[in-house]
């Protein structure tokens, strides 16, 4: 075989334009890269910002049925709304029912639990990695037609919505999660003291309690929707739930509206706390709501704005946890 001889230049020329060449693939390889990735922020970003409007939505169709406090019909209908709801994105509902001698007699309890039906397996003969829990009670109130708006039908609302996005765009964060939404926080006296309130989260903690393998985290949301948003942690809350919130609210450049309460706070976090689940009690500053605890806790204190923030925060949080 002869050899063809070519010039240097050529050749030089040649690889020159190789290089060039190889320069432009390598230019639009990493274009498409990070155009593929700022659409895919961009879309989950987008459809996160999403569910503060259809949280809100929710937590209108929760209010429409009125008082909800423990044993009563408007409750019943309100775990039936959400147990639907779960459902219809993929998720397994139980009720965890139980009864308790309250300051008004026996009253009958369920606690709704939720775990993430991944195809082929059951969800429910696995220790979940975390917890995302609410209170779906709303306080009792002689001669007051107390609905709860924040307190907290905004935050069960929130989660639900949390919940068919982690089932569409995330299935695997949501098959390592359980969703609680206890019954009975509220106290059927004016405030909860060691025999009245929490019952659903003291019951829900029995189970964990002697278990030698249980979850590493819980995120309690408490009154995260209203108007101005204000969500002040305990103070004594586990340090790295709450470097991660802060983290988180960050990132998502909202910084402002979270912070720290002078003291603890007596909420559904502490059974769990104390049956070994570090929980996080991201709750509103109540210190500084009029409306708590009274008729003026209605749809008109919530915004979709808030609760988009609420959640853009939680599922941060949940994206470097998970």
């Amino acid at each position: 075989m002869r050899m063809r001889k070519i010039p240097l230049h050529r050749m030089c020329h040649a690889k020159q334009d190789w290089g060039m060449r190889s320069v432009r693939i390598l230019v639009l390889t990493l274009v498409v890269v990070l155009c593929g990735a700022g659409t895919w922020w961009w879309t989950n970003s987008r459809q996160a910002g999403n569910l503060g409007v259809a949280a809100h939505a929710l937590t209108a169709e929760i209010l429409a049925l009125g008082p909800r406090p423990p044993g009563s019909a408007g409750l019943d209908a309100v775990r039936g709304l959400v147990r639907d709801r779960l459902m219809s994105s993929g998720w397994s509902v139980q009720f965890q029912e139980f009864q308790r001698e309250t300051p008004v007699g026996t009253v009958k309890f369920a606690n709704l639990r939720a775990r993430f039906a991944s195809a082929g397996q059951d969800p429910w003969q696995k220790v979940p990695e975390g917890l995302l829990c609410a209170h779906i009670d709303s306080k009792m109130i002689p001669g007051q037609h107390f609905l709860g708006a924040d307190d907290a039908a905004s935050a069960c609302a929130a989660i639900v919505e949390m919940a068919g996005f982690l089932a569409r765009q995330r299935p695997e964060q949501a098959a390592k999660l359980e969703l609680v939404l206890f019954d009975g926080e509220e106290s059927f006296g004016e405030s909860i003291t060691p025999q009245d309130g929490l019952y659903g989260s003291r019951h829900y903690a029995g189970l964990w309690r002697n278990q030698p393998a249980k979850p590493r985290f819980g995120i309690l949301l408490d009154m995260i929707g209203h108007e101005d948003l204000s969500i002040r942690i305990p103070s004594d809350s586990p340090p790295d739930l709450a470097k991660r919130m802060f983290a988180a609210a960050k990132e998502e450049g909202v910084g402002s509206h979270f912070g720290t309460a002078p003291g603890s706070i007596i909420d559904d976090h502490v059974p769990l706390n104390f049956a070994g689940i570090p929980t996080l009690d991201v709750i509103g500053d109540f210190t500084r709501f009029r409306w708590w605890h009274t008729p003026a806790d209605q749809l008109k204190v919530i915004s979709p704005v808030s609760l988009d923030i609420s959640i853009r925060v939680t599922l941060r949080m949940l994206d470097g946890l998970l």
